[in-house]
C-alpha cells in the first residue's frame, strides 16, 4: 500500500471546527517538507494524496471541493461546493472558487470569486489567465488574460493568441506582444557561410 503524503491532525479551525489542518508525512513539493503543517480540509476526499498539490496558510478546502494535481491554494482562499482546483492553478489572498466550477491553470488572487459552471484555464498549454481584483467570474476564460471584470454565465473568453488580453472595469485592452522579423533558414544559412568566407 502506498504511503499517504499528509494526514489530517486534531488542530481545529478556530472558527470552523469542523475542519482541521493537514501535515505532510513526506516531502510534497519544493514548499512543503515532511512535518510541515498546511490548511485546513473537512476529509480527506478534499485533497489528492498523489501528485504535488497541497493547501497551505490558513486555505480551506470543503465540502465536495477537491485539489489534486498541481494546485496549490495559499494565504486564506477557499474552494467549496464541487469546486475543482487542479492542473498548475494557484489561489491566494481571500480568493474563492465556489459551485462546480473547474479551475486549471492560472492564478485566482485578491477578492476573486470563480462559481458556477466557470472553467478557467490555460489555453495553449502554456499562457495562463489572472484573475484578480474583485472580479466574479461564471463562464469561461481559457488563455492569456487578466481579468478584473465580472464574466457572466455562458460567456466565453479564449485567448488562443501570444498578445495580452486585459478585462477591466467593462474595458478591453491588448497588450501586442512584440515579435521581430527573422529571415528565412536558407538566408541565415547563405550569410553564415558568406561570414566564415570573408574570415
Amino acid at each position: 500500500m502506498e504511503q499517504k503524503k499528509y494526514e489530517i491532525t486534531d488542530i481545529a479551525h478556530p472558527k470552523y471546527p469542523w475542519l482541521h489542518r493537514i501535515r505532510a508525512l513526506l516531502p510534497v513539493n519544493e514548499q512543503v517538507s515532511a512535518g510541515d503543517l498546511g490548511g485546513y480540509v473537512q476529509s480527506e476526499d478534499n485533497l489528492s494524496q498523489k501528485d504535488s498539490c497541497w493547501i497551505h496558510d490558513h486555505a480551506i478546502c470543503c465540502e465536495d471541493a477537491v485539489v489534486h494535481k498541481d494546485g496549490r491554494i495559499f494565504d486564506g482562499a477557499v474552494a467549496r461546493g464541487s469546486a475543482v482546483v487542479g492542473g498548475d492553478a494557484r489561489m491566494f489572498d481571500r480568493a474563492c472558487a465556489d459551485g462546480n466550477c473547474c479551475i486549471r491553470s492560472g492564478e485566482i488572487k485578491d477578492d476573486a470569486r470563480v462559481a458556477g459552471t466557470a472553467i478557467v484555464a490555460s489555453d495553449t498549454g502554456e499562457l495562463s489567465p489572472l484573475i484578480a481584483g474583485n472580479s466574479r467570474i461564471y463562464g469561461n476564460v481559457c488563455g492569456w488574460y487578466v481579468v478584473k471584470d465580472v464574466v457572466l454565465p455562458g460567456e466565453n473568453y479564449r485567448n488562443p493568441t501570444q498578445d495580452l488580453f486585459i478585462l477591466e472595469n467593462g474595458k478591453r485592452t491588448v497588450l501586442v506582444k512584440e515579435r521581430k522579423l527573422k529571415p528565412p533558414e536558407q538566408i541565415r544559412k547563405e550569410r553564415a557561410v558568406q561570414g566564415n568566407l570573408e574570415r
